[in-house]
């Protein structure tokens, strides 16, 4: 495998902390919207007739897929929990399970009525999912799900859906939540000690990796990487087709590096880049490396310019969870939904919360 940045010796070390911003629609989807990988065990391989706990529109919700969700809901908590704090998040996640596969059946039926299609995207995931596992083909990829004891269709389609649900977001949501410079600045003024730190420098990677490429390979390989970016393609988009390091699919990002923790050449080769800057090729043990100065951080609480985009990050999640919930409950409302008796969509609209309709509606 490629060698991540942080942790080869002759780079340095990230700092540890809060991991990095997620995705911003899936911040607010909720657990069920998660993407799976091909070694998940979450997916059943057949489907089974059973009972029906809900009914969206054409779309059904069966006990075994709730029960489903609700075995990997714990088992992700268990991660972080244990004992009677496992108990209580299960059951306090758990509430809203039902809530969650409701809201992804909407979402996918929406996708269908905006006439959205995400195959193209479909292929590129699934390429990415067999790059992951260093398999040479998708017919290989296929036949690794499958000895999971999972059904490649369905494997296919649990992404397809939440491809479908991210575009839906994005569409119908994520354009109308708007951060202002003056709501960024404000809240910076008011949550100054939040953003104190070290100093250092956030960056991404492109590693071109000595251990999977033939001699001479990496090289080429870097050259060609370097001559995309200079010609102004995408870092994200030349990260996912060159970099050999498992930070491909994350945009080659490797976090933040305090002042005075990366070798002495690294710190160099990107002592004088700006924010958004690349440096050329630096060559390392394990490899060709391209590095992007993502963010420079000041020591203590820094201005207000250096940490403009996390400010921005903040609010625009705070300001997409409640934007998202509203637009489900309005989804909800032009919607067939039915629960099984026991079962309760937690996301439905109460009365106590519904917006008055304005004389003559």
């Amino acid at each position: 495998m490629g060698q991540r940045l942080g942790k080869a010796p002759e780079l340095g070390r990230p700092e540890k902390g809060p991991g990095r911003m997620i995705k911003r629609w899936l911040v607010v989807v909720g657990v069920g919207a998660v993407l799976v990988t091909a070694a998940s065990p979450a997916f059943a391989a057949r489907k089974v007739v059973e009972r029906i706990i809900a009914r969206v529109n054409s779309e059904i919700v069966t006990q075994r897929q709730f029960e489903r969700e609700r075995e990997k809901l714990r088992a992700q908590l268990a991660q972080q929990f244990s004992g009677a704090e496992l108990e209580s998040k299960a059951r306090e996640y758990g509430r809203d399970l039902l809530r969650d596969l409701i809201d992804q059946a909407l979402m996918v039926q929406k996708a269908k009525d905006l006439d959205i299609s995400v195959e193209t995207d479909l292929v590129k995931r699934l390429d990415e999912i067999r790059k992951n596992l260093k398999l040479a083909s998708l017919e290989d990829l296929q036949t690794e799900v499958e000895k999971q004891g999972l059904l490649w269709e369905d494997f296919k389609d649990n992404i397809r859906r939440n491809l479908l649900m991210r575009e839906v977001i994005g569409r119908e949501v994520g354009r109308t939540v708007i951060v202002s410079r003056e709501d960024a600045r404000k809240f910076f003024e008011e949550n100054k000690a939040q953003f104190a730190s070290p100093e250092g420098v956030h960056l991404a990677q492109i590693l071109i990796s000595t251990e999977k490429r033939k001699p001479g390979e990496t090289e080429a390989r870097a050259k060609e990487a370097l001559a995309e970016l200079k010609a102004g393609i995408r870092w994200a988009d030349v990260a996912k087709k060159y970099s050999d390091d498992p930070t491909a699919n994350d945009e080659g990002d490797i976090g933040f590096m305090k002042t005075g923790t990366l070798a002495p050449a690294i710190a160099e080769a990107i002592t004088k880049l700006e924010v958004n800057e690349f440096t050329g090729i630096i060559p390392v043990k394990s490899g060709q490396l391209i590095l992007k100065v993502l963010e420079r951080r000041s020591q203590g609480i820094p201005p207000f310019e250096e940490v403009e985009q996390r400010v921005n990050e903040i609010l625009y999640n705070e300001k997409m969870a409640p934007a998202l919930r509203e637009y489900l409950v309005n989804l909800r409302r032009d919607s067939y939904v039915y629960l099984a008796p026991g079962y309760v969509d937690t996301g439905v609209e109460r009365p106590s919360e519904a917006v008055p309709a304005k004389k003559g509606q």
